[in-house]
């Protein structure tokens, strides 16, 4: 048997009776009146009753029990009298309670009424039973017990003041069951209630949603304003950044007595000047025949030839030439230099040239982009731009819809959550945002709970007992010898391909080939035949740089016939040559495959065979009613209240929740209808959440760095070194700033090293490591070049600071919702999967409602009306 519903048999609720009124512990002591100077003022008034009522349980005057009553024997012995009274036969006269009363005190009822113990304990009593309901931890206290003897005093001030009480045994049971009513300004609420912190929230509600309102709109205001200052950034021109400042540089040629004319003619006048020397001594009378050719010393006759010096010079060049290079070579000064001076860093001009907002924010944050590098500025706003989009995150929330659905007799619950853009400013501005509810709970709104009066419970139950035939739902006519079958067959499937590929491949081929000869040979021969000889010889050899080579060398023999050669030889030479072979090969594969099959067979067979039937058959399919039989039940007097419940609908969808085993709950996907231009690198991460993509890269950096080294040594000192090639810059970057910074070993003090970087070029001298330019926004590639000048050894570094461009954030938001919309398909197509799975549970049912129940349910909406 189950219960089928319940019903009251109510009666209007009765105000107090006038006769037998509550007992009112209201009076005049020293307690109430510390509680009633309380101001009323909901929970901090509570907390000082408690406080008050606390110190009063702690004094003599509190009756913690029955026994401690002064007076507590004798009210024990009239309330055993009044026992008896109430019970026995011929009614209660007035008399017969003045008796007893007489009989429990010693006296009769206004003389007992008027003693100082019965007044003291009366006060007591009342002070005592208020003190225990207001401290929940005095409720172990015998409070029946001390109202029991509170109600026997009560009897005993009544029969005292009218000589009429009671009019009978019925009057005399009342009156000893009344109930206490405490105090109505010390009353308070109950610690249950939770109306006054309902009315508290309810009160504070409107401006802590205001407060959130507007916390979320400056945070939103604080996102906007960062990602301003990120932007104009990012647009620094390049004018704006510090760079190394340029200086004349004067060419360096050789000395004019090492040039190739002026060597050959000292060569040339030193020639002469032996043979003058020649002559000179023929000249003096020198015996030809007696003269000694071995002991002739030149050096004693021609002093002014400087020989011991010619000498010195000869074995100097003959020292020097077979040094080896690395020996000879030095190195040049270090400067120090600031991170102000190279850096990533703008001018004086630039920085002021920024907007007063841009400038507002890095001084709040303590930069200074005069010396702190522009990439590392943007990435602290940066980092404070995620942290404020998260924080907008947390307090926005994540709003979910619910729906529901019914397939069969099962109840679905479908749950869709809601993308909030709230950082996508639009034409219209932010996105405005739901109202932000201050928890999960439900209510929101106040409930209500007040008396109604009293009723009897009854409870319907039914049982059933049986099923009865009703109206015709379907006819199914056979035939004899007919077989019918009816089969259907329902199959869907949909398969989805994406496929994309991208490959580019670049090839650069060239090549440079420079030879330049330069050579003189001068030679000049005399010969004379003396018969005395003398013989004088110089070798000077030298060499200047890697163009200039001379060697010098005089003989001039005396003897009848003098033969004199002077061979001057000059030789230019340089091969170059650079074959430079580039090839870039990119490919880009990307291969995005889904392959989405979805088939579902649905196949339903009913066959009516009558092949070996003997006559016509008719099927008749007849609605069928439950037939119950029900029965009343009374559970008794109840007290009725009047519940004011807020949000019914909470309750039902619970019950509908609740209300059938195959409840289950699907999460259907939320509707993507993001355009690419919408996405942003604060919302991707909320739509990768939404759509479970799994493929989709962060967005480009702001700034990249590409590099390039470049290094030379073992030459000799007269060789120089050069180079070129080319730094790739990724797509959709450009080239903003660039450094070089080199290192030498040098082999003179002129020493030197030209760059080019894109369309800059710098010298540098030996005391000069490092130059910074700005550049002109190259993209793809860019060309430098070194060349050197007296330099032994070298090792350089490039850089190359690329800023993010439109280009790059526009393919990365393309590709980003290319694949986004690949996951929300793929979640789309599992949604409806389950959707339909769930649908075939179901089976064939016959549509339609019993007449019935369309009855019933009419009959049941013209009772509303």
């Amino acid at each position: 048997m189950e219960s089928l519903f319940r019903l009251m048999l109510a009666r209007p609720a009765v105000a107090q009776d006038p006769v037998t009124p509550s007992i009112d512990l209201t009076q005049k002591s020293a307690f109430q009146d510390a509680l009633r100077a309380i101001p009323q003022n909901g929970a901090q008034a509570r907390g000082e009753a408690k406080a008050f009522a606390a110190g009063f349980v702690g004094t003599a005057a509190f009756l913690g029990g029955p026994d401690q009553h002064p007076q507590a024997t004798q009210l024990a012995a009239l309330a055993t009298a009044l026992d008896a009274l109430e019970g026995q036969a011929g009614g209660v006269k007035h008399k017969d309670v003045v008796d007893a009363v007489t009989a429990a005190f010693g006296s009769p009822p206004a003389t007992a009424v008027k003693g100082a113990p019965f007044q003291q304990g009366l006060a007591r009593l009342r002070d005592s039973l208020l003190a225990i309901k207001l401290l929940q931890e005095e409720h172990s206290r015998p409070i029946e017990k001390l109202t029991r003897q509170l109600r026997t005093a009560e009897i005993v001030a009544k029969v005292a003041a009218e000589p009429r009480f009671p009019a009978g045994a019925a009057a005399l049971r009342r009156w000893r069951r009344r109930s206490l009513q405490l105090p109505l300004t010390l009353a308070g609420s109950t610690v249950l209630s939770t109306r006054e912190k309902e009315d508290d929230l309810r009160k504070q509600r409107p401006k802590q949603v205001d407060e959130r309102r507007r916390e979320v709109s400056d945070r939103v205001s604080h996102y906007k304003r960062l990602t301003e200052v990120v932007k104009e950034l990012s647009l620094i021109p390049a004018s704006s950044f510090r760079q190394t400042v340029q200086e004349a540089s004067p060419r360096s040629l050789p000395p004019d007595r090492l040039r190739l004319i002026a060597a050959t003619d000292l060569a040339s006048g030193y020639i002469n000047d032996i043979r003058g020397l020649h002559f000179d001594q023929l000249r003096r009378g020198v015996d030809v025949r007696a003269f000694n050719v071995r002991s002739v010393d030149m050096t004693d006759r021609a002093p002014t030839l400087g020989a011991s010096t010619a000498s010195t010079t000869t074995d100097l060049a003959k020292t020097l030439v077979a040094t080896k290079p690395q020996v000879l070579a030095g190195r040049p000064d270090l400067t120090p230099i600031t991170q102000r001076e190279v850096g990533f860093v703008l001018t004086a001009a630039g920085a002021g040239s920024l907007s007063a907002h841009t400038t507002e924010v890095l001084k709040q944050r303590q930069i200074d982009l005069t010396m702190t590098a522009v990439d590392k500025a943007t990435l602290v706003i940066e980092a404070e731009v995620a942290k404020t989009a998260a924080e907008i995150d947390g307090l926005v929330g994540q709003p979910t819809k619910q729906s529901f659905m019914r397939i069969g007799h099962a109840l679905i619950s479908i749950q869709t959550p809601l993308a909030l853009d709230w950082g996508q400013f639009t034409w219209g501005g932010v996105i405005p945002w739901p109202t932000l509810p201050l928890d999960g709970r439900i209510p929101h709104t106040k409930g209500s709970v007040a008396p109604a009066g009293i009723a009897d419970l009854l409870v319907v139950k039914q049982q059933l007992i049986g099923y009865e035939g009703m109206d015709i739902a379907h006819i199914e006519n056979v035939l004899k010898g007919e077989k019918k079958l009816r089969e259907h067959t329902h199959r869907e499937t949909s398969e989805v391909v994406t496929f994309a590929e991208t490959e580019t491949t670049k090839s650069e081929e060239r090549e440079l080939e420079t030879t330049d000869r330069f050579e003189m040979t001068r030679e000049t021969a005399t010969t004379i035949k003396e018969d005395i000889a003398v013989k004088a010889g110089l070798k000077v050899s030298g060499k200047y740089g890697p163009t200039v080579e001379f060697a010098v060398s005089a003989e001039g023999p005396y003897n009848r016939m003098k033969e004199e050669a002077n061979k001057t030889a000059t030789k230019f030479s340089q091969d170059v040559t650079e074959r430079s072979a580039k090839k870039i090969s990119e490919r880009v594969l990307q291969r995005v495959q889904t392959t989405l099959t979805t088939e579902t067979i649905e196949k339903n067979s009913h066959e009516l065979n009558n092949v070996p039937g003997a006559g016509h058959i008719s099927g008749v399919y007849q609605w069928v009613n439950k037939v119950y039989q029900a029965q009343m039940f009374n559970y008794g007097l109840r007290a009725m209240f009047d519940f004011l419940v807020p949000e019914p609908a909470a309750f039902l969808i619970q019950a509908m929740f609740s209300a059938h085993n195959s409840a289950m709950t699907l999460q259907k996907p939320s509707d993507f209808n993001l355009t690419p231009s919408q996405i942003t690198e604060t919302n991707y991460t909320s739509w990768v959440k939404l759509t479970g993509a799994t493929d989709v890269a962060p967005p480009p950096e702001m700034y990249k760095t590409k590099s390039a080294d470049w290094k030379a040594e073992g030459a000799e000192s007269g060789k120089n070194y050069a180079h070129s090639g080319q730094i790739a810059i990724d797509d959709g970057y450009r080239a903003i700033f660039g450094s070089v910074g080199v290192v030498t070993t040098i082999w003179e003090g002129d020493s030197a090293v030209d760059v080019v970087l894109g369309r800059r070029t710098h010298r540098m001298p030996a005391s000069d490591w490092m130059w910074t330019t700005s550049l002109d926004d190259e993209r793809d590639t860019i060309p430098f070049a070194i060349r050197t000048f007296h330099v032994a050894t070298l090792a350089s570094a490039i850089e190359v600071k690329c800023v993010r461009t439109d280009r790059a954030m526009d393919k990365w938001r393309l590709e980003t919702h290319a694949k986004l919309q690949t996951a929300h398909m793929q979640q789309v197509a599992d949604y409806e999967e389950k959707l339909k799975a769930l649908q075939l549970q179901t089976g064939i049912a016959i549509h339609g409602h019993n007449p019935a129940s369309n009855l019933a349910a009419i009959e049941t909406e013209l009772k509303k009306n």
